[in-house]
């Protein structure tokens, strides 16, 4: 290939005279045109006659004038008279820039790294170093296409007019495009990706103006498609599996593949893994999809779907089904690494799901065994009862409220939350109730009853599990931490007795809707401190409706929107949900559980008492006023064990813990009767021996009653007895 010469010196020579030059030759000589033209070139040119190569004569020469050096190019005329031959000279310099170019044209032109392709005016590609495969033509030169190519010949027309509009703009801008990605698929393969990082140069003629455009091309598809794909796959790992429940990943999952990976997808899963079992059997259902699954298994190329098994931890909990349109190309080896990834991930985290569901399950038939049952019969109070479905992903498993039935008609509401959630936190919650319960049964005082609590607490802490420290186990799910509330009502006199570890004080409502004060100041949490409790004392007006509540916000974002949930007395219930729905009374809020109680006082009438001195003669009195006062109720059929009853107590309080000796009748829904005394000593049930004289009369109660029992009182101690009436009984 010759040097291409160009701003060239031009003699027109016949033997070694010259009759004829360029103006640039008179320029590059250093002398006028007559000068030349009287010379002879070896008075030119040092050294002369040139080389002869085929019909051209090439050398290199000084000028004799200048002593400038110069590249020769000699070539002979055929046919033309006079002139025989025509000389250009180059200087040096210029000449090596030229093989310089010319170099770096045959290097750029001869690689198949990086494609160039030219543009014209139209946007034609006029020549172009690398193929239709990405490869160079063998000898190093530019593939010029006849009369210039459209790119849609060669590119999917979608791709071809992005990359036409993005030459267009550098042709009207004049600024470069660097490194642009541009979808450049073939159109003898279409379902093939193919991505090049483009950069172009605008080219500018003699006049400035411009008039193509030249394009520089990389294959990145590999690369390009490996960055989209950790850019894919951090896109599920933060979006999916934030919420624990299989539907919701699932649904996330085909979030995230639609459009960006495909154009449907859906999750199949395990109906066991949807109950938080173990995925053992087969059946399945689909629970999430998105796009036109149906229009694509008809329409999609061979390679256009794509499934995946959903496995963790060694299980098969599902499958995921991915599709493609005919136009979107098919999955290859990379689209089959990328959606591995991600299916492995949200596998974990649907499994991890399953687990959940499986403890929220538990929990929740934990929870359910700490509703309070029975809440009907109650003669002290008319419940009502809230609880938020625990299945709620917000829901507190160890939350919970309580009614506890004590003697002489009395009731015990209590209240109380452990810290966490879950399982744990639920049987947390369990262990709380059943241990306030079985102290209740002794009757005693709200704040001796939480010390018995707290001293129960600090002996039985919770175990932290293998994977927590000890900080972390004293402020997890346990008793230790826990509040509770726990109050006392008799309706008998009307009054409320309650002392709190940690917890809220109960709201008080008026039967005329309004809010009354409750100085109850809480004491600490359970197990933390050593501060004493503290019982308060109030008298409170028939009718109104006592609150005790639990678990949950106190200013909650959303108030409760239907009724569901609350159970119970109608009446009671229409305050609660009340509450609830304005979210007005501090402490009961629609995301926790919470108990209303209408508080009643028993009927005038039904509660009789006497007080007797310490003397045996008072013993048939007793039995005379306890036959009055059953004849007076109509309870005859009692009248025989009642005095016997109430006469045996009296007599033991006489002879054993002196006067004065109290003796009340209260008609319920059974009858009890009970005998006061001011001794502290409990009573106890002995089975008395043929020789013994005494040591019958307790026992004669137990036989002849439904229950019996003592409890200890400010002035000393009451035992009390009940009896099923006909109307119990009936």
């Amino acid at each position: 290939m010759g040097t291409p010469l160009t701003r060239e010196a031009v003699l027109l020579l016949m033997g070694d005279e010259v009759f004829g030059l360029s103006e640039e030759a008179s320029q590059l000589l250093g002398m006028s045109v007559d000068e030349v033209l009287a010379a002879r070139l070896p008075d030119l040119l040092d050294p002369w006659p040139l080389e002869v190569v085929d019909t051209v004569y090439l050398s290199q020469a000084r000028i004799r004038s200048t002593d400038e050096s110069v590249r020769c190019r000699l070539v002979t005329l055929c046919g033309s008279e006079p002139a025989t031959t025509i000389l250009w000279l180059v200087p040096e310099r210029e000449a090596e820039r030229l093989e310089q170019d010319s170099s770096l044209l045959r290097a750029l032109f001869s690689q198949a790294k990086v494609g160039l392709a030219v543009h014209d005016a139209d946007l034609h590609v006029t020549r172009v170093s690398l193929n239709h495969r990405f490869q160079a033509p063998g000898d190093g030169g530019m593939v010029e296409p006849s009369g210039g190519q459209p790119l849609a010949e060669t590119l999917v027309a979608q791709d071809a007019n992005a990359i036409r509009e993005l030459l267009r703009r550098v042709m009207e801008a004049g600024e470069e495009l660097v490194e642009q990605p541009q979808r450049a698929r073939r159109r003898d393969q279409p379902l093939v990706d193919r991505v090049v990082s483009l950069s172009a140069v605008p080219l500018t003629g003699p006049d400035d103006s411009t008039c193509g455009v030249v394009a520089a091309f990389t294959d990145i598809t590999v690369e390009y498609r490996e960055r989209e794909g950790r850019l894919l796959a951090g896109e599920a790992a933060r979006r999916i599996g934030s919420d624990l429940d299989p539907v919701t990943c699932a649904q996330e999952l085909v979030e995230v593949l639609v459009p960006a990976f495909a154009d449907a997808a859906g999750v199949d899963l395990a109906e066991a893994v949807l109950l938080g079992e173990e995925p053992e059997e087969a059946r399945s259902q689909r629970v999430a999809q998105l796009g036109n699954a149906d229009y694509l298994a008809a329409t999609c190329v061979d390679g256009g779907w794509a499934e995946v098994e959903l496995r963790a931890r060694g299980q098969v909990l599902g499958r995921l089904v991915v599709g493609r349109s005919a136009e979107r190309g098919i999955f290859d080896s990379l689209d089959e690494i990328v959606l591995r990834e991600i299916v492995s991930r949200t596998a974990l985290s649907i499994d991890n799901a399953r687990r959940y569901v499986a403890e929220r399950r538990a929990a929740e038939v934990l929870r359910r065994s700490l509703l309070p049952s029975g809440l009907e019969g109650i003669s002290a109070a008319d419940t009502a009862l809230f609880q938020r479905d625990v299945r709620a992903a917000d829901a507190d498993a160890g939350a919970w409220v309580d009614t506890i039935p004590l003697s002489s008609a009395r009731v015990a509401f209590a209240a109380g939350q452990t810290s966490g959630r879950g399982v744990r936190a639920a049987a947390a919650a369990g262990r709380l109730r059943t241990a306030i319960q079985t102290l209740s049964d002794l009757d005693i005082a709200p704040d001796e009853l939480l010390t018995h609590v707290d001293d129960l607490v600090r002996r039985l802490p919770s175990a932290p599990e293998a994977d927590e420290t000890a900080a972390q186990a004293l402020e997890g799910p346990g008793e230790v931490g826990a509040t509770c509330l726990y109050v006392i009502y008799d309706p008998v006199t009307g009054r409320c007795s309650m002392a709190s570890a940690g917890h809220r004080a109960p709201a008080l409502i008026s039967p005329y809707g309004e809010i009354v004060p409750v100085p109850l100041e809480p004491g600490p949490p359970l197990g933390r401190e050593s501060a004493p409790f503290e019982t308060v004392d109030f008298l409170v007006e028939p009718g109104s409706v006592l609150m005790l509540s639990a678990g949950g916000s106190s200013t909650p974002s959303a108030p409760l929107r239907s009724a569901e949930g609350i159970t119970g007395d109608p009446e009671a219930a229409s305050v609660l949900r009340k509450a609830l729905e304005g979210c007005s009374v501090r402490g009961v809020a629609p995301d926790g559980v919470a108990l209303a109680a209408r508080l009643r006082v028993l009927p005038a009438g039904s509660t009789v008492h006497w007080q007797f001195p310490a003397d045996p003669s008072v013993v048939a009195k007793v039995r005379r006023a306890v036959a009055s006062s059953l004849a007076a109720w109509g309870l005859e059929d009692l009248a025989f064990v009642t005095e016997l009853v109430a006469s045996e107590l009296v007599t033991n309080a006489i002879r054993y813990a002196g006067g004065p000796v109290g003796l009340r009748l209260i008609n319920d829904s059974a009858l009890i009767c009970e005998v006061s005394d001011p001794s502290q000593t409990q009573p106890r049930l002995k089975h008395a021996r043929l020789t013994d004289e005494g040591g019958r009369g307790l026992y004669l109660v137990h036989q002849l009653t439904e229950q019996w029992g003592s409890r200890y009182t400010a002035s000393g101690k009451t035992i009390w007895t009940v009896q099923v009436t006909g109307d119990a009984v009936g």
